[in-house]
């Protein structure tokens, strides 16, 4: 697995490299963990290093869990287990800026995430000046303030070129946004000043999938596995790689190695349940889905466990039972607090609906669940809205809605001025690329929509606009490229397995994809 999700402990003390720890603090912070009844006294002063950025805390149980969670997080092994040792780290600490910072960075639960980010600005004039500057870096790209935090960390970059958890903290970053050009040139500069940096060469070979260059991670991959024989996660992203690639026998056998490893490596289960769904073995998916829900006591991941079950009665059209499990969900998530998943249920509901009226009420109803009130940080309610209005704009297309489509793109526009958010951006191009290809501006939708191709959404317009501009070969060149995406998104599932059944119905295979057994 490559995003920040789920599972290694750390074995034999053995500590990587990764950040060093200052133990000074600010006399003011001092007091104020002096009355709290769990704070360690300051009596341990690490030494700093020039090729790391300092860190500031006030206590040895603190600097090792903070590492312990870090290792977790960044070798991708037990997420559950780092994001613990993030949250033991404050406790023992709860002045350190940093722990909340990186706890703000890694959570998935927003309600952790928003009191995470108060914490960590509360104490941030106690850290030390280029530490502040990561911390700035961890929650600006959570709140929304990512012109500060794109500053911050190439600030980081230039002064500490040699940290190499430091670059690959960045380059996981632009591969999330999709920036997958600028995550291999910072991933390979982190290769070339440390070759054995295996969390670096994870995510490269995520950032060269992601590119669709498929070629060069077999060798990254076995080099991976070459590294870690005895761990999980170079199997995991093995299989996921493969199941990317549409070889998902071989995928199946790595997921397999992975839980062979580690049984609790939940990726691995996630991924061979996914592997089902996506060949069409809807039933066996859902027990898979099953084990890996069991698996996990995160309640955001739970839940988004649970709609990736629930989808797969969409996915064998039975849109009833579909539609109902995710009414279900929705209901759930809006218990919790949690708008994003809300939101998400309700695009779902949206892109399966048949009826494009009703796809509009759906997405009403996500719009509505972003816009109350909620612990939400304004960089995932403006990423989740933006790709609402997306979908908007989509559904609009589909029907020959120019009106609607055009008022999703006047709504996006209005932030997307102010936004550097990916996700935004892609989402204005994408909406306007719909607008325009309601209009007959067939060229203009391609060059638009072209700047989203990693979005089923959008590649479907793109080929609609491509064949009607006269563009025949593009087209079916871009409705290949949309056939052979395989992974676990509802657009994917909406959109992209329907293109592939049409195209092996009429015997043009996109790629050479195999079934799980």
């Amino acid at each position: 697995m490559r995003i920040i999700s789920l599972q290694r402990v750390l074995r034999s003390g053995i500590l990587v490299a990764g950040f060093v720890l200052v133990a000074s603090m600010a006399p003011g912070l001092q007091q104020t963990n002096k009355t709290a009844s769990t704070a360690p006294t300051r009596t341990d002063r690490a030494e700093a290093k020039p090729d790391k950025v300092p860190m500031t805390t006030s206590s040895k149980a603190a600097r090792h869990d903070y590492e312990l969670g870090m290792l977790n997080l960044e070798d991708l092994f037990f997420e559950e287990e780092g994001l613990n040792d993030l949250r033991r780290a404050v406790k023992a600490d709860p002045g350190f800026a940093l722990g909340h910072a990186a706890l703000v960075y890694f959570t998935g639960d927003p309600r952790e995430e928003k009191r995470e980010i108060e914490l960590a600005q509360q104490n941030l004039p106690y850290a030390a000046p280029d530490e502040k500057l990561l911390i700035r870096f961890l929650v600006g790209t959570k709140d929304g303030d990512l012109i500060e935090a794109i500053s911050a960390i190439n600030d980081l970059l230039a002064a500490y070129p040699k940290d190499s958890r430091l670059g690959n903290l960045y380059g996981g970053w632009l591969l999330d946004v999709q920036n997958f050009a600028r995550a291999q040139d910072v991933l390979q500069r982190v290769l070339k000043n440390d070759p054995n940096y295996y969390p670096a060469l994870n995510n490269l070979a995520y950032a060269y999938a992601m590119n669709g260059d498929f070629s060069r991670t077999s060798r990254l991959m076995e080099q991976y596995v070459a590294m870690l024989p005895g761990q999980p996660n170079p199997q995991d992203s093995y299989g996921e790689l493969l199941r990317m690639a549409g070889d998902f026998k071989d995928s199946i056998k790595h997921y397999r190695a992975a839980l062979s490893i580690a049984p609790n490596f939940i990726d691995s289960q996630i991924g061979i349940a996914s592997n089902y769904a996506l060949v069409g073995d809807e039933e066996r998916a859902r027990v898979e889905y099953l084990r890996a829900i069991a698996m996990t006591s995160e309640r955001t991941t739970k839940l988004q466990y649970r709609m990736l079950w629930a989808m797969t009665y969409y996915r064998e059209n039975h849109s009833e039972q579909g539609r109902k499990e995710y009414i279900a969900l929705a209901a759930l998530a809006h218990k919790e607090d949690l708008a994003v998943s809300e939101a998400e249920c309700y695009r779902t509901m949206a892109l399966f609906n048949p009826q494009p009226e009703g796809a509009l009420k759906d997405l009403d109803a996500a719009q509505h669940a972003l816009m109350e009130k909620h612990d939400l940080p304004r960089g995932e309610r403006e990423a989740e809205f933006a790709t609402v209005l997306k979908t908007r704009a989509f559904i609009a297309a589909r029907a020959g809605w120019p009106e609607v489509a055009s008022r999703a793109l006047d709504t996006l526009a209005a932030f997307a001025e102010k936004s550097r958010n990916n996700v935004v951006q892609s989402s204005y191009y994408s909406t306007h690329g719909a607008v325009l290809l309601l209009q007959g501006k067939y060229t203009g939708a391609a060059t638009e929509l072209q700047e989203d191709p990693r979005n089923p959404l959008s590649l479907q317009l793109l080929a609609n606009a491509q064949e009607k501009a006269g563009q025949v070969p593009e087209s079916a060149k871009t409705l290949a490229a949309l056939a052979a995406i395989y992974d676990e998104r509802v657009e994917t599932a909406a959109i992209a397995q329907p293109m592939r059944d049409a195209l092996r119905r009429t015997n043009s295979p996109p790629t050479q994809a195999n079934s799980p057994e």
